[in-house]
């Protein structure tokens, strides 16, 4: 079974504002996630409500490319923004992928900073 397993280390988000073609390149949203300088994972987002294109596996360029409803959004930026370290796993035979967190302690909460 082929599996890829890794940390994302840095993110860069795109936000696509005017056209509406259907043949567009790109999702209205998306998310690239990197592990170091390595291109990784792209995050697509779309209209909750429309059918999901499937995840893909770029061969040529062992890139992954996960599809999510839009309203998923808030949660991935979060987990990126927020959460470290922060990993992906992909399994190609199921064509299905997720984001996770690594281990963390119960109750840790949110640091506070004190001005």
């Amino acid at each position: 079974m082929r599996i890829i397993d890794s940390e994302i280390t840095q993110y860069w988000i795109h936000f696509q504002a005017g056209s509406d073609e259907p043949n567009r390149v790109y999702p209205p949203t998306l998310v690239k996630c990197y592990h170091d300088d390595d291109f990784v994972l792209q995050l697509n987002f779309h209209p909750d409500g429309k059918t999901l294109p499937e995840n893909h596996f770029d061969v040529r360029n062992k890139l992954v490319y996960l599809q999510y409803p839009m309203s998923m959004y808030p949660n991935i930026i979060d987990t990126l923004r927020n959460e470290k370290p922060v990993y992906f796993h992909w399994t190609r035979e199921l064509n299905l992928g997720f984001l996770r967190t690594g281990k963390e302690p119960v109750g840790e909460g949110e640091l506070e900073t004190v001005l």
